[in-house]
């Protein structure tokens, strides 16, 4: 496996971990009247955790394919796709996981929601972090 794949795979799952237990905690808080929210909330990430695993690696590889000057607009449309990708995921998961809870429709639009904007700054805010790290990345240009 060369190593822009490796890199590729260790920001996944970096992001991931960050994700997740942002996931578990907006599902947990909004959930809490649910008496299981705590088991079902954990079972809502882990899913995701797996599924946008899978589905953030080929996001990444995909934008890899634009050969482009790495500048904050194209980080910016990066977290914008992604985040379609994952709320629409998470508010679908939610939706399973909490099927009988009364308000269940609801509660997983707020969670996705709430993902909108926090997972959005904490997306960008991943992208800058990795792009100050070269590994991997032999020929990156400077942005601007």
């Amino acid at each position: 496996m060369d190593i822009i794949r490796v890199r590729h795979i260790t920001k996944a799952v970096t992001w991931r971990v960050v994700a997740s237990a942002t996931t578990f905690a907006l599902a947990f808080f909004i959930f809490k009247d649910d008496p299981n929210a705590g088991g079902k909330a954990t079972l809502v990430a882990t899913i995701e955790a797996g599924l946008k695993l899978i589905f953030y690696y080929y996001h990444e590889r995909f934008w890899f394919g634009f050969k482009t000057t790495a500048t904050r607009k194209r980080h910016l449309l990066k977290s914008i796709t992604w985040r379609a990708i994952a709320t629409l995921t998470t508010f679908v998961i939610t939706i399973l996981i909490f099927r009988e809870h009364p308000n269940a429709t609801e509660k997983a639009g707020a969670v996705a929601l709430a993902e909108v904007f926090l997972k959005m700054l904490i997306y960008y805010i991943h992208e800058e972090v990795w792009y100050k790290v070269n590994w991997g990345l032999d020929d990156r240009k400077p942005r601007d």
